[in-house]
């Protein structure tokens, strides 16, 4: 193989090379197109009542009256 063949056949593949590299790994300050991070999620915070919640249910009311001092009523 004469040696000015071999010498454009090394200055092409010394090309593609180049192109490879820089394609496949990004330079300083050139960033690939990516999703950008998700944003941070809120502090989570129980959502205030508009109005005092009373729990006052069959199997709630007996123990409500206990506090209360009244006598307890249980139907079993």
């Amino acid at each position: 193989m004469p040696l000015r063949l071999r010498l454009r056949l090394a200055a092409l593949c010394e090309t593609v090379l180049l192109s490879l590299v820089r394609l496949l790994l990004p330079a300083e300050g050139r960033h690939r197109v990516t999703a950008p991070p998700p944003a941070p999620a809120p502090p989570h915070s129980p959502p205030r009542a508009l109005e005092p919640v009373w729990i006052d249910t069959p199997l709630v009311r007996p123990y409500l009256l206990a506090r209360e001092g009244r006598p307890v009523e249980v139907s079993a």
